[in-house]
């Protein structure tokens, strides 16, 4: 039987890396993650009817993922994008 040490609510939780309406954008940024070898999901959420005004008529979000334990190397490596597409992402502060 095997035995799992520490708080079994703790494994393979991903934070939130950046989300983005534009799909363009999000490819761009998971190919510059897989380049640098950095395990991520991509993930995407449907906007409601009534909220799509607020996200400037986008129908989906974007949101991509990465293990906690490498999220200051996804934040580094999304750094390296341009001036213009970073600022297309909405990147959090994990």
């Amino acid at each position: 039987m095997a035995k799992t040490l520490g708080d079994v609510r703790e494994l393979d939780k991903d934070v939130e890396l950046c989300r983005t309406t534009n799909e363009r954008i999000s490819n761009q940024a998971a190919q510059l993650l897989i380049e640098n070898r950095i395990p991520f999901t991509r993930n995407w959420v449907k906007i409601p009817f009534f909220l799509r005004e607020k996200y400037r008529g986008a129908s989906q979000i974007y949101i991509i993922r990465t293990n906690r334990n490498r999220y200051g190397q996804a934040r580094r490596t999304i750094d390296q994008m341009e001036a213009p597409f970073r600022k297309r992402l909405v990147m959090s502060n994990y």
